[in-house]
């Protein structure tokens, strides 16, 4: 072996081969200058002290004592001058043992806006799917439910609400599903209000079943929309919706039994109207007096009591065509013999009327059943008019009975009043 590859660390004395960086392996200091020489300098070890008494510094001359050596001491060795002790610094810390491999970085790490972005409520594309149904079946609930009152003002109140609550649920629904929450805000008042406006005019109408449905369905939509439930309240939630759901579908198919839900969605505009379609081959009968009068064609609805007095409070049964605009009523008046002594003078008294009511109104033709020695017991005219800016046709006829005179009245636009069979159509009443 070549003691030339070795070098001694002047430090610490390991002897050790050359390394990259000039540094001992074991103190971690520089040992580039200290190459080991082939003629090494021996140790000399101290010389024992002499037990004999030493001489006084004060003595200047040293007698030599006969017969015995003096002893020289040894020159003592002087130290190498110590280099500069080596302290690592932070760009490199030494180390004894075999460096460890270096575990691999990861690529990337997860940040916390990510993660943030990513806890999305697990409810909350269920709530879209909801939101999404409830549209639909609020749409069907102003078309199909029944609706009691005929105000006006409550029927506008519930389609502004009805059209804004589809538009907003399918809004909502849509974006749930997308997994945006920047709208939950927006939903959650949504829900509150619908829940207390629609609730409210559904007790209003003393319709109490459909204002449970709306508390439970937005109370549990509620649930899945707002914060991040736990399994129990989101289970509570989706359970108070499909009940509230059911309770409606099942509401559907009681009303498609008693009605169709097809005739229902005709009439949905018009609160005016109520009850099943009428078709010809059926006959209504008389409230105030019994009588019996057959349906001109298919197509017919009553009109609400309270709606079809509203013009005139002698009005009986008013049936109404709103596919084209046809009408046909029954009227119940009290016989008034100082203004009227024949069914001809009260064919005449409301053609009267007629025209004071229809100031354009042009007679067509009169008839009746009766002969100029007879009194007539059923007395009719027909004629037309401008109603509503259209050309009409009317067909009008009396009838006394007792003390009563029953007058039918039917009127249509000029291009409908054949097809809904109405020519002859108010002579065909029965009086029992």
């Amino acid at each position: 072996m070549d003691d030339n590859s070795w070098i001694n660390c002047p430090h610490c004395g390991l002897k050790h081969r050359p390394r990259a960086q000039s540094l001992c392996p074991r103190c971690g200091r520089g040992s580039s200058g200290s190459r080991p020489s082939t003629t090494a300098i021996p140790s000399v070890a101290a010389a024992p002290r002499a037990s004999v008494a030493m001489p006084s510094i004060s003595d200047r001359a040293v007698t030599p004592v006969a017969g015995i050596p003096v002893a020289r001491a040894a020159p003592v060795a002087t130290p190498p001058a110590r280099q500069a002790e080596h302290v690592p610094t932070i760009e490199y810390i030494p180390s004894l043992g075999p460096a460890p491999a270096r575990d691999s970085a990861p690529t990337s790490e997860p940040r916390p806006q990510a993660e943030s972005a990513s806890a999305v409520n697990s409810a909350l594309p269920v709530a879209g799917v909801v939101l999404l149904v409830n549209a639909v079946l609020h749409l069907f609930e102003f078309l199909f439910l029944p609706s009691v009152s005929t105000n006006a003002s409550l029927r506008a109140a519930q389609l502004a609400g009805t059209l804004v609550g589809v538009g907003l649920d399918a809004l909502l629904g849509i974006s749930f599903l997308r997994g945006k929450t920047q709208f939950r805000t927006l939903a959650f008042v949504r829900l509150v209000v619908g829940m207390f406006l629609f609730g409210g005019m559904s007790l209003y109408q003393a319709q109490f079943l459909f204002t449970l449905v709306v508390f439970a369905f937005s109370c549990g939509t509620l649930v899945l929309v707002w914060g991040k439930p736990s399994s129990f309240l989101a289970g509570v939630g989706l359970t108070a919706v499909l009940l509230s759901v059911g309770v409606e579908i099942i509401g559907f198919q009681r009303l498609s039994a008693v009605q169709p839900l097809a005739d229902r969605a005709r009439i949905a505009l018009r609160p005016d109207l109520e009850g099943r379609q009428l078709g010809e081959d059926e006959s209504i009968v008389g409230e105030r007096h019994p009588y019996k009068l057959r349906v001109p064609s298919n197509g017919w609805y009553r009109r609400k009591g309270d709606a079809a007095r509203t013009q005139d409070t002698t009005v009986d049964v008013w049936l109404s065509q709103p596919e084209h605009t046809g009408s046909m009523m029954v009227s119940v008046r009290g016989w008034n013999e100082a203004e009227t002594a024949n069914l001809r003078e009260a064919r005449d008294l409301e053609l009267r009327n007629l025209r004071v009511k229809y100031p354009d109104f042009q007679l067509a033709e009169t008839s009746d059943n009766g002969t100029p020695l007879l009194d007539a017991s059923v007395a009719s005219l027909t004629g037309s008019a401008t109603r509503d800016g259209k050309p009409f046709l009317f067909e009008v006829s009396l009838y006394k009975v007792n003390d009563k005179v029953l007058l039918v009245t039917a009127f249509a636009p000029t291009a409908s009043f054949s097809l809904l069979h109405l020519q002859g159509a108010t002579t065909g009443l029965r009086p029992d």
